[in-house]
């Protein structure tokens, strides 16, 4: 862990440079120093051995007799620190001797065979140099060796034997000097390198936390580092960085809540799959259309679609690459399914996305649209058939003259018939655009009821039925238009006549609350099923499903009188049982027509 700090990493480099550094331009200085001392000593001891040789150039032929040359020999061999070696023409080595004033002789067989070189080398006229182990003394010397000429011919020579370990002494000195410098370097630059390293880190940990912080999700977060340097130009760039990264996840966010919102809101089931048919998104629309709980899970959902084979249907669609729209129903629902794939940047499908629209009432509707498009064929068919017919038996002479006057009656009821129909199209029309005007007067609800009533009072004693009137006294006056809830009374007095038997009761009451006025008529008539009392005012609808001749009626009425009481700012409610009659009770509120 601490060797993956770049606090010791720095200062590793720092003591890694400084300590080779050191150490290349001490071995250079070495090499410089050692160089330069034994060439010094190297000229030193040439100068002395040239001078040497002429010194004892007149002794060289009767050397070992001569007690003058015995002592120059002496008294030179101590020079510079030197051993004097004496060579003569026949190779033989002479030097002063270490026990007494004479001189004597090296004979050893290793001196001369190390010296051979040397020898020849020098006897040969050329000066002669080397550095090595010398068995004679035991230790290392430097020998430098000039022949000793007398009229252009070699007579002899002159080895100077100089040890050297004092220069190795020097050398060994500076090498540890060397290295003592080092250790102290070490130590210093360790320290100072530790010291600016940690300088140079601490802002770049501060931004290494400020990263951290986020990723965590502090967005907008600042390092408050203001150096005027490369690491206070990247943490200018971060602060920038966490700013717009603030900005922009606040208005990925925001457009988040819009799209979530929006798809919550929407009425539309929408359901997000990922490749492998997992649930990424689904919305209450979408949960309540497959008429699932929340707590049952996605498995659920799942297993739903895959009952309604919506999975592996859109699976091949997806792979084709084509978009497509199901049909399914699902616990008494029209469901349809419309599948979009979801593509990555790449093109690559990565899920679906299916839209769930409940069309249960487009259905009904358009069965509705084509019911009416055949009742109003049927409905008109009927009449225009009898029509057709008796004009055409007529011209053919097929009608006799005496039973013309009857088929014309039948003409015009027919025709009648006929007018009627378009009449209550067209009024319904107006009602379902909005277009009827609606003339407001004040009115007493009760002589309302006894003008109506007045109208059918032929129909009333043709079928025998008793009629029975319960007005309540003292209702309040209506704001209301006439002739509107006129229409509105006739229609249902029209039908409770019309589904009545001969000598039946229609019973005609009226009534108030604190809120409403309400017109309530009932007979004992054929009563109508249950089941079917939901579908009353839908157009064409009749209940008895028998459009015979004998129950008269174009099946617009209700659909008529149930836009007709909301103009009127009312509403109606029907109770009914089959073989024991129909109750219709009409509300008006009197908050809105009260006078």
């Amino acid at each position: 862990m601490f060797k993956k700090n770049i606090t010791f990493k720095l200062t590793i480099g720092f003591l890694a440079i400084v300590i080779v550094s050191t150490l290349f331009i001490g071995i250079i200085a070495l090499n410089i120093f050692k160089n330069n001392i034994y060439e010094v000593k190297k000229n030193n001891m040439t100068k002395h051995a040239v001078a040497i040789s002429e010194t004892i150039k007149p002794y060289i032929g009767n050397s070992s007799n001569n007690i003058e040359f015995v002592k120059i020999i002496h008294l030179l061999n101590d020079i510079d620190n030197a051993k004097l070696w004496i060579l003569n023409a026949d190779k033989s080595i002479i030097t002063a001797s270490d026990t007494n004033d004479d001189i004597s002789y090296i004979n050893n067989v290793e001196i001369k065979d190390l010296y051979n070189d040397i020898n020849s080398k020098v006897l040969n006229g050329a000066e002669a140099y080397d550095e090595g182990y010398n068995p004679y003394y035991n230790e290392e010397m430097m020998v430098i060796a000039v022949p000793i000429k007398e009229n252009n011919n070699i007579i002899g020579a002159v080895i100077l034997n100089s040890s050297i370990t004092d220069l190795s002494n020097s050398m060994n000195k500076f090498f540890l000097s060397l290295i003592l410098a080092v250790l102290g370097e070490t130590m210093l630059v360790g320290l100072l390198g530790y010291y600016f390293s940690k300088n140079i880190t601490r802002p770049i940990k501060k931004i290494n936390s400020a990263a951290l912080e986020l990723t965590r999700g502090q967005y907008g977060i600042k390092t408050n580092i203001y150096q005027k340097d490369e690491i206070g130009e990247l943490s200018n760039s971060f602060d920038l960085l966490s700013l717009k990264l603030k900005y922009t996840i606040g208005e990925l966010f925001e457009e988040k809540n819009k799209l979530s919102n929006i798809i919550t809101s929407m009425s539309e089931g929408i359901l997000a799959l990922d490749r492998n048919s997992q649930i990424i998104n689904i919305n209450e629309a979408a949960i309540n259309l497959l008429s699932y709980k929340m707590g049952e899970g996605n498995i659920e959902v799942i297993k739903i679609l895959s009952e309604l084979d919506i999975i592996q249907e859109f699976k091949y669609f997806i792979l084709s690459n084509d978009k497509k729209s199901i049909i399914k129903k699902h616990e008494g629902k029209v469901l349809e399914f419309s599948v979009s794939p979801i593509k990555s940047n790449s093109n690559e499908i990565i899920g679906w996305v299916i839209l769930i629209q409940d069309i249960s009432e487009k259905e009904k509707l358009e069965q509705m649209r084509k019911d009416f498009i055949s009742n109003v064929s049927h409905e008109f068919r009927t009449p225009l058939t009898v029509i057709k017919g008796n004009l055409e038996s007529i011209l053919d002479g097929m009608t006799k003259p005496e039973y013309i006057p009857d088929t014309c009656t039948t003409l015009i009821k027919e025709t009648n018939r006929l007018e009627r129909m378009v009449k209550d199209l067209l009024n319904l029309s107006k009602l379902e655009s909005g277009k009827l005007e609606v003339d407001i007067n004040k009115l007493d609800v009760n002589m309302l009821i006894n003008d109506t009533i007045r109208s059918f009072k032929p129909l009333i004693k043709n079928k025998d039925i008793d009629l029975q009137l319960s007005l309540e006294s003292n209702l309040p006056t209506l704001l209301s238009d006439y002739y509107k809830l006129k229409q509105l009374i006739i229609i249902f007095l029209d039908n409770a006549i019309k589904f009545s038997e001969n000598n039946g009761i229609l019973k005609v009451s009226t009534y108030e609350d604190n809120k409403n006025i309400y017109i309530a008529i009932k007979d004992n008539g054929i009563g109508i099923p249950k089941d079917e009392i939901q579908y009353l005012g839908e157009k064409f609808y009749k209940a008895d499903k028998a459009r015979n001749s004998n129950v008269e009626g174009t099946g617009l009425g209700l659909s008529i009188a149930k836009r007709l009481v909301k103009v009127l700012n009312g509403y109606f409610y029907i109770e009914s049982e089959l073989e024991k009659g129909t109750t219709i009770v009409i509300g008006i509120l009197r908050s809105k027509i009260d006078e």
